[in-house]
């Protein structure tokens, strides 16, 4: 598969192979571009703001909407590439599809709502006579990049608010899991936006990634990743406005007074779809010591159904993970978590790419599965007698995306919302939920800005004031 750069479909003097993620086949290549392509891509973008901008509202919208379309009618070809390049089980494929189709109409309809404010500049004395008023321009060229975990998704809420906004696009989809974001990236560009609005390049992120950064011609750097990778951008780009979600290490909390019978499977699904490698992922469970037992057995119970196996099956409930060298990292942590006195209460083994659901026991809070993000199908279970305490190991991450309570108690639900220290906090939710239009993003290292449809549009545009002096003459 090609990228798009300039308006053109160009092939790199190197390419980097796509596999299948359950078979290990090769199943296409894209080109492994360099800085001169980089270079080449933010030209034709900063070129071709200017016309992207001219655009009515009411005509970028449109465009947008029609792509969403073009998304719904190739979804069947479009989960099953998902479910190759990425592992993704179908049904959650088929999910991924229709939920990027749903964000890009959300941003679509906000490409209307883009406006300003009057002022009355006569609230200060200096302003007698004046009147004024704001609003909202594109900021020109805005560098996207994304992840492996959510290809079409991650992608829709990067694209979908620069376009909305009426800006041109550098895209950069995840190596591992390119082809289904470079197929959407070609609708658009094949759609009604100005040539050289829409570029997408491929290649090494660590090469590419800071370059894009850097470039004083980009403006606004949206990137979902890890922390250091992150941290790196963060310093290539300088000053200049960033939109970043770098990860999490999510907690639930479950109360003496749960609802278990909903508590234990929403956290199921929370701890290993997508074999856990989602940055809502819920990593730690602290459970109140009265209910501790009755949790635990009833999840092991029901969490060892779930069945591994070939993604394409319906009837399959985790898939492998991203790569072999993945599945390895975890089973290192939850061997030394092991090694630190935890004991593992189910899975924990590995076969090539494909790591068990594993659920974990005693593990002391310094061990990597409990303190860093595990990215991989382990959740550690943990004891608590006071929400104080439970509330204050849930804080103690570096992270602080998105965090659960599960409770019956009006009063411990809204302590836990005014003390974790989390962008967003689940009420008998797991930390694993998220509706498209939530201003999402997190605090502490993970990350920077908000995404969601008004928090993201508002983040690719500048405010341009403009002041009326109406005083008569004399």
């Amino acid at each position: 598969m090609k990228a798009i750069v300039a308006g053109e479909r160009i092939d790199g003097r190197e390419t980097i192979a796509v596999f299948d993620k359950y078979t290990g086949t090769k199943i296409d290549t894209v080109p492994s571009l360099t800085a001169e392509d980089v270079d080449r891509a933010i030209g034709s973008a900063s070129r071709s703001a200017a016309a992207v901008a001219g655009l009515t509202a009411y005509r970028r919208r449109e465009i947008i909407d029609e792509v969403a379309g073009e998304v719904d009618k190739r979804r069947e070809d479009l989960a099953s590439m998902l479910v190759s390049e990425s592992g993704m089980c179908i049904g959650d494929a088929e999910f991924e599809v229709k939920r990027a189709a749903n964000v890009l109409r959300m941003y679509a309809a906000d490409a209307l709502r883009l406006g300003g404010e009057w002022l009355s500049l006569d609230a200060d004395a200096r302003g007698a006579g004046r009147h004024g008023y704001y609003f909202r321009v594109p900021v020109g060229v805005v560098a996207a990049i994304s992840a492996f975990n959510n290809p079409l998704a991650l992608m829709a809420h990067k694209l979908g608010p620069a376009f909305a906004a009426g800006n041109a696009v550098v895209f950069k989809p995840a190596s591992l899991t390119p082809l289904s974001a470079l197929t959407v990236a070609s609708m658009f560009a094949d759609s009604g936006f100005p040539p050289g609005v829409v570029n997408a390049l491929t290649g090494s992120g660590e090469a590419l990634g800071p370059l894009l950064a850097a470039d004083p011609r980009v403006r606004v750097v949206t990137f979902t990743g890890g922390w250091e990778a992150g941290e790196k951008l963060a310093k290539a780009a300088g000053p200049k406005r960033l939109l970043m979600e770098l990860g999490s290490n999510c907690p639930n909390i479950v109360c003496a007074d749960a609802d278990l019978e909903a508590a234990v499977p929403s956290l199921i699904s929370a701890a290993y779809s997508f074999q856990g490698q989602n940055c809502l992922h819920a990593q730690r469970i602290l459970v109140h010591e009265s209910v501790y037992g009755r949790f635990r057995d009833e999840f092991v119970s029901r969490a060892s159904k779930l069945k591994s196996g070939d993604p394409r099956s319906p009837s399959t409930d985790v898939g492998p993970m991203i790569s072999e060298n993945a599945a390895i990292r975890v089973e290192r942590w939850v061997s030394e978590a092991v090694g630190m006195g935890g004991k593992v209460l189910m899975g924990g083994h590995r076969s090539g790419s494909f790591f068990e659901p594993t659920l974990m026991e005693n593990v002391p809070r310094e061990a990597k599965v409990s303190c860093e993000e595990v990215f991989g199908p382990v959740t550690v279970l943990s004891s608590f007698s006071r929400l104080a305490d439970a509330i204050e190991v849930s804080n103690e991450t570096e992270f602080g995306l998105q965090a659960g309570i599960f409770t019956r108690s009006l009063n411990d639900a809204m302590s836990a919302v005014r003390s974790l220290r989390f962008g967003t906090i689940m009420v008998n939710e797991s930390s694993d939920f998220r509706v498209d239009m939530m201003p999402f993003g997190g605090v502490k290292r993970s990350g920077i800005g908000r995404e969601g449809a008004k928090n993201a549009l508002e983040a690719m545009t500048e405010i341009r004031m403009a002041v009326f002096d109406q005083r008569s003459p004399g």
